[in-house]
C-alpha cells in the first residue's frame, strides 16, 4: 500500500513544492491589486476628484479594481487560504498534467450544472457557497481561519442533502477526511479519478486494502491522508478490518517503507516491517474515529 507522498526529507523539488509557490504568488498578486486600489483612491481624493470621475470606465479606480477581480480567480485555481500540508475546503489547485484546476469552486459550479434543473433550491445553496469560498480564500490566506470553519460546516450540510451518492462523493472530495459522510456502501469508496486511486477488495469481515495513489501533483497537500482516514471511519462504521501490505510506489529507496509505516501506525494500524509491511487495524482503534 502507498500514500503516494513524497517524504520531506528528499532533496528532489516535488511538484507541492511548485503547487505552494504558485499559491504564494497568486496571494502576492491579489494583495498588490488591493493595495492599488486604495492608493488609488488616496489619490484621487487628495487630488480632489469626484467620487463619480473616478468610477467611470476607464478611470485609474476602475483599471485596479478590474485587475484585482481578475485576479480573484487565480486564488481558487492556485488554492489560496488552504494550509500546505492539510486537506481541506480550500484545498487543491492547479493539475498541469490536466491542464485545469481542482478546486471548490470548479466543483461547485460543475454540480451546480448537472443538478440545476432538478434541484433548484439545493443548487442555489451551492451557488451561495461557491461565492463565499472566493470571498474567504483572501481573509483565510493572512490568518483568518474562522471563516475556513464556517465554509466547512456550510459544505458539510450541503453535502449531506446531495441528491445522490455521485453529487455526495464530489462534493466530499473538498472535506477533512475526519468529516466525509460514511456511506452506507462501503465499496463506493473505490476510485479511480484524477484526483487519486483506492483499491481495495472485501472478504466477510476484513477490507485488503492494496494502494492508496495520489495525483502526482497533489502529492504532499494532506489528500491521501484525508482518503485514508475516510476509509478508516468507513471501515469502523461498517465494523471490518482492514489488511494490507506496505508497497510503496513514490520511491524506490530504502526509508519508503519506514515512512509509509508511520504513516500508517498514525492512523491506527498495527505494523509488522519485518514481515513484508504488513499492516492491519481493527475497528474503532483510533479514538473519536466513529462516522459522524
Amino acid at each position: 500500500m502507498s500514500e503516494g507522498q513524497t517524504p520531506p526529507a528528499d532533496l528532489v523539488r516535488r511538484p507541492v513544492d511548485e503547487l505552494l509557490e504558485r499559491r504564494q504568488q497568486a496571494l502576492c498578486n491579489y494583495l498588490d491589486a488591493s493595495a492599488d486600489i486604495a492608493g488609488t483612491r488616496i489619490r484621487a481624493n487628495l487630488n480632489g476628484w469626484q467620487k463619480w470621475l473616478g468610477r467611470l470606465p476607464g478611470s485609474p479606480i476602475a483599471r485596479a479594481t478590474a485587475r484585482r477581480d481578475a485576479l480573484m480567480r487565480d486564488l481558487a485555481v492556485h488554492g489560496v487560504g488552504a494550509d500546505d500540508h492539510r486537506w481541506g475546503v480550500l484545498s487543491g489547485g492547479f493539475v498541469r498534467s490536466l491542464g485545469a484546476p481542482l478546486c471548490l469552486e470548479d466543483t461547485l459550479a460543475e454540480v451546480t450544472e448537472r443538478y440545476g434543473a432538478e434541484h433548484p433550491h439545493w443548487t442555489r445553496r451551492l451557488e451561495a457557497l461557491a461565492r463565499a469560498t472566493g470571498e474567504a480564500r483572501p481573509m483565510a490566506a493572512v490568518g483568518d481561519r474562522a471563516v475556513v470553519a464556517d465554509l466547512t460546516e456550510d459544505l458539510l450540510a450541503i453535502t449531506r442533502s446531495a441528491p445522490d451518492e455521485a453529487a455526495r462523493q464530489r462534493l466530499s472530495d473538498h472535506l477533512p477526511g475526519v468529516l466525509r459522510p460514511v456511506p452506507s456502501d462501503i465499496e463506493s469508496l473505490r476510485r479511480d479519478d484524477r484526483l487519486a486511486e483506492v483499491v481495495f477488495d472485501i472478504y466477510a469481515d476484513t477490507i485488503k486494502l492494496d494502494n492508496i495513489t495520489v495525483n502526482p501533483e497533489l502529492r504532499g497537500t494532506g489528500l491521501g491522508t484525508a482518503i485514508l482516514q475516510h476509509l478508516c471511519r468507513a471501515a469502523d462504521a461498517h465494523h471490518l478490518c482492514i489488511v494490507g501490505q506496505l508497497v510503496p510506489t513514490f520511491r524506490d529507496d530504502d526509508s519508503a517503507v519506514p515512512v509509509l509505516a508511520k504513516w500508517c501506525r498514525h492512523h491506527g494500524f498495527s505494523v509488522n516491517e519485518r514481515l513484508g509491511g504488513r499492516i492491519v487495524r481493527t475497528p474503532m482503534s483510533v479514538p473519536g474515529a466513529a462516522a459522524m
